[in-house]
């Protein structure tokens, strides 16, 4: 059964980006770690925020956001995206790690706008091993008392959230860098 944005706060497009949109993704962003580097201090820093901040505008990376993620959100006029965060999530320490929930916030430079949605792109694989994504089910609508439930994405997927939605990265304990592009949705009422 399919996860609905409505009822569970969340949905998946699979295969909602073209091969050749997520290589020229991919190879931008392994280019920029050739180019610049990163310290150790850099990617612990990065990893609540964005890495490579001055390439959120380039082609190839408005070109991995699906066609239809403004019409899953009803992007309505007056809507705009949002800076896309740049995520990567090298390999971790095997150790122990809770999943803490948290909300996406709009930031102040949205001067009252709020998040209509949110769209995560996965540019390479999200299981278990690779640190997929959770969720807490409905608790875009309020309080509940269910488990997280992971999200697994293959390359090309999209997951679809609500901004209210509680989610949470995990721990990648696979051989591989994850790579992912997040896009904010927003609205002004």
């Amino acid at each position: 059964m399919q996860a609905t944005l409505d009822t569970d706060g969340y949905t998946v497009l699979r295969q909602a980006v073209a091969p050749e949109r997520l290589r020229a993704a991919l190879r931008m962003l392994n280019l920029a770690i050739r180019r610049y580097g990163l310290t150790a201090e850099e990617i612990a820093e990065c990893q609540a925020a964005t890495f490579f901040p001055h390439l959120r505008w380039e082609p190839e990376v408005w070109g991995v956001l699906p066609p239809a993620a403004g019409e899953v959100l009803g992007m309505a006029d007056g809507d705009e995206w949002a800076e896309p965060q740049l995520l990567l999530r090298f390999p971790d320490e095997d150790q122990p790690w809770p999943l803490q929930s948290h909300i996406d916030e709009a930031p102040p430079w949205a001067e009252g706008r709020r998040y209509k949605g949110i769209v995560g792109v996965a540019l390479t694989p999200a299981g278990p091993e690779d640190g997929t994504p959770f969720v807490w089910a409905g608790s875009h609508r309020g309080p509940v008392d269910t488990a997280p439930q992971p999200v697994p994405l293959e390359a090309g997927d999209a997951i679809v959230m609500d901004p209210a939605l509680e989610h949470s990265g995990s721990l990648n304990l696979g051989p591989s860098t994850r790579f992912a592009i997040y896009f904010r949705l927003l609205t002004p009422a």
